[in-house]
């Protein structure tokens, strides 16, 4: 269900295509890059399959393991999502390995005029699932 209503993705494009398809963009000031890789890739690192139902394989990800303290990965939406009331939802499925080189994952708005606006976070995932 979730794959297909608008602004979806499942990153099951080629190459760096997913920031078109996705309505993505790599944030050209930050430290370090989000790419799209799949299990077979990833050995023991990671996942064995991606979220999705199906034949679905790929998945965004980023390497922290070669990064310093403090150093940024970050991805930004296209488009401007115009005001809501109460209405407005971002849903998505992470992974995060545990392991000392892990940081936070971090989800924000940007209002207007800039501002960064913290709307959930998560320094670790409880269990190596989805």
């Amino acid at each position: 269900y979730y794959t297909s209503i608008p602004g979806s993705c499942n990153f099951e494009t080629q190459d760096q295509e997913w920031t078109t398809v996705c309505g993505l963009t790599q944030d050209p000031t930050d430290d370090f890059d989000w790419n799209i890789s799949n299990s077979a890739v990833m050995g023991q690192m990671g996942p064995h399959t991606d979220h999705t139902p199906g034949k679905g394989q790929r998945f965004l990800y980023v390497n922290s393991s070669t990064q310093k303290e403090g150093n940024r990965a970050r991805i930004i939406t296209t488009k401007f999502f115009p005001a809501s009331l109460g209405v407005c939802r971002v849903r998505f499925w992470f992974w995060m390995l545990a392991s000392m080189q892990t940081g936070i994952l971090k989800v924000y708005t940007v209002e207007e005029h800039g501002m960064n606006i913290l709307m959930w976070s998560s320094s670790r995932n409880e269990e190596n699932k989805w």
